[in-house]
């Protein structure tokens, strides 16, 4: 889960670095996501090759979406056009991205991940 997760958010990165760079500067904040993308990947793979404390470091990477999608979640409940079909596109995109990090989380902190990693 947390390969995919970082495959997704390294070419969500790479998007935004390649087709949003239209002098506004808005493509510039692709280069923190793509490093968030690239760690997500890199713990992924500790996990699956059952590197001692690789779960705990993925678990703490994913709060990260988990809290800006939670954040993003709660300003557009509180200040959405729910008229426009944009926000309701984006608001799933945030509540996707909330489910996806906290099923990375519970998955990082089962017992037997634990165990597989020698961290219980």
């Amino acid at each position: 889960m947390g390969v995919v997760f970082g495959v997704v958010v390294v070419c969500g990165a790479v998007y935004t670095l390649l087709f949003l760079m239209d002098g506004n500067g808005f493509g510039l904040f692709g280069l923190p996501v793509l490093a968030l993308g690239i760690g997500l990947l890199r713990n992924g793979v500790k996990v699956l090759a059952g590197v001692a404390g690789s779960g705990d470091r993925l678990s703490q990477l994913a709060l990260i979406p988990a809290a800006l999608s939670g954040l993003g979640i709660g300003g557009m409940v509180a200040g959405a056009d729910w008229g426009d079909e944009a926000s309701l596109v984006q608001l799933v995109g945030f509540v996707g991205t909330f489910l996806l990090a906290v099923i990375l989380i519970v998955l990082c902190e089962r017992r037997a991940t634990k165990v597989y990693l020698d961290e219980a």
